[in-house]
């Protein structure tokens, strides 16, 4: 993160920004965008207050427009991680009832196979903690990449976190 930080285009920071709203636009509609951007625009102006206190430290004036530069691609930066912060919350709150539902699936499916005595697959129960897993760190990636994604990445790795749960909870053993 911080050779990306150090070596990004501003322009292209910019560019990710805009698409990424465009995108919610066309998704969720103007009022989910203009709640995620009130939000995100709140943290991210209050990340830009204590960051350019570094602009005041004596330099040169080359080394002050780099330095500038950087404080400004990164206060767009962190406007694309709260905006997509606040995003991701408003898929989960759609997302939440399939993840529960997901959940408590694979444990009655659990309870199912337990009672009749049908064996549990050690290979599916990693297969769905390992889909979990990865699942996870792609969503954390996508928090935190600079670069437009497209705008079903969230739900999608929602849905695959939904489709691991289930997995997982249906295939755990049958004694803990």
């Amino acid at each position: 993160m911080i050779a990306a930080w150090l070596l990004i285009p501003r322009q292209i920071v910019e560019q990710a920004r805009v698409a990424e709203q465009q995108q919610m636009i066309s998704w969720a509609g103007e009022g989910a965008d203009q709640w995620i951007y009130g939000k995100s625009s709140a943290m991210a102006l209050e990340f830009s207050r204590e960051v350019v206190k570094a602009t005041s430290i004596e330099m040169t004036r080359e080394l002050k427009g780099w330095v500038v530069d950087r404080i400004y691609t990164t206060i767009l930066w962190s406007d694309i991680i709260f905006y997509r912060m606040y995003s991701l919350a408003l898929w989960f709150l759609i997302a939440f009832p399939v993840l529960m539902a997901a959940s408590t699936d694979g444990v009655l499916m659990r309870e199912i196979r337990k009672n009749m005595f049908i064996s549990q697959s050690p290979l599916r129960l990693s297969i769905g903690a390992n889909l979990f897993l990865l699942s996870s760190v792609l969503l954390l990636l996508w928090l935190f990449i600079p670069f437009l994604l497209p705008a079903i990445s969230a739900p999608g790795m929602i849905l695959m976190m939904g489709f691991s749960l289930w997995m997982w909870m249906a295939n755990i053993q049958k004694r803990i």
